[in-house]
């Protein structure tokens, strides 16, 4: 689909079938009204699942309360990270939200949005959110960009429009009214007045009269003298301008303007017949329509397209064009929606896709490693020459379990995690790795400064917590808790790190392309890691909640992480090369 330079709040797209769709991109007290009530949304959820968990809390939690306990823990990371991307995949770029203020969000290419693109947009809306969840950072980003596009939109290369629906169009009477004069207002403020009186009822009343009286002044000069000037309000009077105008400037059309209106006549149950198709498929897609509908579906749908093209010849009215352009992008993005991956695509990707991948970006990956693990050594080698140091750079609890555990032993528990809780201690470690995981990606698109930032912070730690169970003469005790899951949650965290730099490098060292383009690549490519780094974490966070705390042998645990480490070597250094040596 080609593109157009948006005319201010409009952007305008061709199709594959040349036909022009204009979109009106949504301004920012729209998306904040939406986001309003999708947090409000949001907000409910999470004091529900509060409740419910407060309620576990009363006693010691049976094996059944466990379980119970880890479906809220995944409810609260759901809600906080998967409420948009879900809404907007299953309702075709609408959340609540949206639907209540009549946007959507489609590629800026006009085509529906696709899974990679929300997820790119959703994940990195946490930093849309800074500052402190202000949205102060992604506001201010949507008024600067021509696209009114936030971060997240510029790497997922989406905009949001307004959406009207098709189950909104009211088609006006075939036959213009009688010609009550010649226009008042130019092209220009026709369209002005069109576009107020097609944005008015979403507006707060304070908000509509202020914009009805700056849309008053621009076009008072062509209505001075109007017997209604003055006499109402200039809501009251752009309304009945609009009503007066229409007509006028259909008749002055002359044979343009009744053919457009004998084509609205003579089309008008083709036109009902495609909308009650549009509204069957629009959840399911076109999948639910059975064959001779769906080929129906197809041949309305090519009829829309040259309708639109023939309504605009004829010099239709806005209110035409507006209902034509609607129904025709409602079918645009039916046909051309992005379908999942199937099974057998999913898994080529993981034997194949994910390590050439991590061989692909080994770049900004290494750098990651240097980041976490350089830091880790300085802060471990800080601790051990000055053990005071440990106080300041760690946690009392940490302090307290180092002190407490029985030196000289290396099979001592780091941990004791009963097994009615295992099931719990898993689900949050996993879902508290992915969020570092999520953040670590994110955090690159600000030229990578947040991304490098949690990298050392995360070294630091690590390294402070080894120099601290050394002094104490454990370190062979937190070693062998750490071993069986460490090598699976390290390369993860290393490899989200490697991400948000090559996400980073686009704004640093864009190449030949723009910032913007080199930033959606870059992402797309990016995302092919992190859905690797979701899945290493799932794997290593059932390890480390179930076997890194057992009561195994240390040398079991050693030999399990030894297998693993040469494993994951084996997985990226030869995963996909057949397939690469057969092409």
């Amino acid at each position: 689909m080609s593109e157009k330079p948006p005319t201010g709040r409009r952007l305008r797209l061709e199709t594959p079938e040349h036909v022009r769709l204009d979109y009106e991109l949504a301004d920012v007290g729209s998306r904040l009204a939406a986001l309003l009530i999708d947090m409000a949304i949001i907000v409910g959820g999470l004091v529900l699942l509060a409740m419910a968990a407060a309620l576990l809390r009363r006693g010691g939690l049976s094996l059944g309360e466990s379980l119970a306990a880890s479906v809220l823990v995944l409810g609260f990371f759901v809600l906080q990270w998967g409420y948009f991307l879900l809404f907007e995949l299953l309702r075709d770029g609408q959340t609540p939200g949206k639907r209540a203020l009549r946007l959507r969000v489609l590629h800026s290419s006009g085509q529906p949005l696709s899974v990679r693109g929300s997820v790119i947009r959703n994940v990195l809306r946490i930093v849309d959110f800074q500052p402190a969840v202000t949205g102060v950072l992604g506001g201010g980003v949507i008024m600067l960009t021509g696209r009114s596009q936030r971060l997240g939109d510029l790497a997922a290369d989406t905009i949001v429009v307004r959406d009207g629906g098709a189950d909104e169009v009211a088609w006006p009477e075939a036959s213009p009214a009688p010609a009550a004069g010649r226009p008042l207002l130019s092209a220009e403020q026709f369209e002005l007045l069109t576009n107020y009186r097609r944005r008015r009822a979403d507006l707060a009343p304070e908000a509509m009269r202020s914009v009805a009286s700056a849309v008053l002044q621009a076009i008072r000069p062509a209505v001075e003298g109007h017997s209604l000037l003055g006499t109402v309000s200039a809501d009251e009077f752009l309304v009945r301008l609009h009503d007066e105008e229409e007509p006028r400037r259909a008749a002055a059309g002359g044979v343009w303007g009744l053919q457009a209106a004998a084509l609205v006549r003579e089309q008008r149950q083709e036109w009902a017949r495609y909308g009650e198709l549009l509204r069957e498929s629009r959840r399911g897609g076109l999948a639910r329509l059975p064959e001779t509908e769906l080929r129906t579906f197809g041949r309305l749908y090519r009829g829309m397209t040259a309708d639109l093209a023939r309504a605009r010849t004829y010099g239709a009215s806005a209110s035409v064009l507006r209902s034509l352009e609607r129904w025709a992008g409602a079918g645009h993005n039916l046909l051309y929606r992005v379908t999942g991956e199937s099974i057998v695509s999913v898994r080529r990707w993981m034997t194949s896709g994910f390590p050439k991948a991590v061989r692909t970006y080994h770049r900004p990956i290494l750098l990651a490693v240097l980041l976490l693990f350089g830091p880790m050594g300085i802060s471990y080698g800080l601790v051990r020459s000055n053990p005071v140091l440990a106080r300041y750079m760690t946690s009392s609890a940490m302090l307290e379990r180092a002190e407490s555990t029985p030196a000289g032993d290396i099979d001592a528990e780091y941990v004791d995690i009963p097994g009615t809780l295992m099931p719990l201690a898993s689900t949050s470690l996993i879902t508290n790795n992915v969020q570092v995981a999520l953040l670590a990606f994110a955090g690159g698109v600000l030229a990578g400064s947040l991304t490098v930032l949690l990298l050392v912070f995360n070294g630091v730690h690590l390294g402070t917590v080894l120099g601290l169970y050394a002094n104490e003469e454990l370190l062979g005790v937190i070693l062998a808790f750490v071993f069986p899951h460490g090598f699976m949650e390290l390369t993860a965290i290393c490899l989200a790190g490697g991400a948000g730099l090559w996400l980073g490098s686009a704004v640093l060292a864009p190449g030949r392309r723009t910032r913007r383009a080199a930033l959606q690549a870059r992402a797309r490519e990016a995302l092919s890691l992190l859905a690797g780094v979701v899945g290493l974490l799932v794997i290593a966070g059932v390890v480390e909640g179930f076997y890194s705390p057992s009561g195994l042998p240390a040398s079991a645990k050693f030999a399990f992480g030894g297998v693993t480490a040469v494993l994951l070597a084996v997985y990226f250094a030869l995963g996909g090369r057949k397939e690469a040596n057969r092409a």
